[in-house]
């Protein structure tokens, strides 16, 4: 049996992040996939300051200086900055380029399966792969929505009627505006959710659609595949700009709907990533979530002894996500409401100015939002 002082279960953005930033430690990576960042499950979509905080600009597709809001009667709001302010990466190269540095400091196992954990009075001892057994200090759950060790350590943390979906093409040859990443919202285009139109280039885009009600709940049953052919060839998106082109991808993935967990750890464990729902489930960013998880969990195990970092790490994933308690409200809201209540409460946030609305994009409420949708709201019926 292997010993490593750290045990990490995941190598996506948060496991990749924290093991690169950890410090003077033995640290064993462990992912079941046997190319890491394939299949693709997100949009890859994030903020300027994500490139910086992680040097990330290698794995820049595009940059946009803003996006718009569209609904499905026809209204359009444009909001547009000085400089870039969103970007697509190539999620697979920022994989390969997180593994590289990482793999200065770290071990790393792959295509490795968790076959089985042995416990102890609530401490995890070991796991089981199908290369080896590996013992441990301490255990990273950076595993995503899967949570592999967190659904043996707390099985009321995994509740799979939690998890919400989406779909997506990329597709290239096409005629689009690359200035802008666009929003669309609407009953109309899909039920209980959103769609959206990254670039990926002057003529590529990735296409999708949320459905932002977790399981099968929800008032319309609908099969996201169908809803995103319909919303390819929708008005609102002409359907001739996408003949003849060339749908490169089409791959789906899942968030997790709930708030974030009450305790980030469980005595020899720590979770970070989507595992920690890390994720905005109003608008899926994840990726600049987990990467600043798994570092802030490095940073304080450099830093202080494990009962200290626990405090430090529960403080930063309570700071970080203060504003996600709001989010459950909207989705009920877009579960319960008409169409004209959905047009009307996001035309009401569009009344943001620039800063504010970029503010809101990267999911950054304030109780006076709420108070500011109470006065715009009358005046946005549709």
């Amino acid at each position: 049996m292997e010993k490593y002082d750290i045990i990490v279960v995941g190598a996506g953005p948060a496991g990749l992040s924290f093991a690169e930033h950890i410090e003077d430690k033995s640290v064993l990576v462990i992912d079941r996939k046997k190319e890491l960042g394939v299949p693709i499950k997100s949009s890859a979509a994030t903020f300027a300051d994500t490139l910086i905080d992680f040097e990330l600009k290698d794995a820049v597709c595009h940059s946009s200086r803003g996006f718009r809001v569209i609904l499905d009667n026809g209204y359009i709001k444009e909001f547009l900055y000085e400089k870039p302010v969103l970007y697509t990466l190539d999620f697979t190269k920022m994989i390969r380029i997180l593994k590289k540095r990482m793999q200065k400091n770290c071990d790393i196992l792959h295509p490795a399966s968790v076959e089985r954990i042995s416990m102890d009075n609530g401490s995890i001892k070991s796991i089981e792969t199908n290369e080896n057994n590996f013992k441990a200090d301490l255990f990273i759950d950076a595993s995503g929505e899967s949570r592999v060790l967190l659904k043996h350590l707390n099985s009321s943390y995994y509740r799979k009627q939690w998890l919400i979906h989406g779909l997506e093409y990329e597709v290239s040859k096409i005629d689009l505006n690359s200035t802008y990443f666009d929003f669309f919202f609407g009953n109309n285009l899909i039920p209980e959710g959103y769609c959206w139109v990254f670039p990926t280039g002057n003529t590529s885009a990735r296409i999708g659609l949320g459905k932002l009600i977790p399981g099968r709940g929800g008032l319309r049953k609908i099969k996201l595949k169908d809803a995103l052919q319909k919303f390819i060839s929708s008005n609102v998106i002409t359907a001739e700009n996408f003949d003849n082109n060339n749908i490169l991808e089409y791959h789906g993935g899942i968030m997790t709907y709930n708030k974030p967990l009450k305790n980030a750890y469980f005595k020899n464990c720590f979770v970070i990533g989507d595992a920690a729902s890390q994720s905005s489930c109003l608008l899926g960013e994840g990726i600049r979530h987990s990467l600043r998880s798994g570092r802030e969990l490095a940073i304080a195990l450099n830093s202080f002894d494990l009962d200290f970092a626990k405090i430090y790490f529960q403080r930063y994933i309570d700071n970080n996500t203060k504003f996600f308690e709001y989010f459950p409200l909207f989705l009920q809201y877009f579960k319960i409401a008409p169409n004209w209540a959905i047009l009307t409460l996001v035309k009401a946030l569009s009344d943001y100015d620039n800063t504010n609305m970029l503010r809101l994009l990267r999911s950054e409420f304030k109780s006076s939002d709420f108070m500011k949708l109470l006065y715009t709201f009358p005046r946005n019926m549709i």
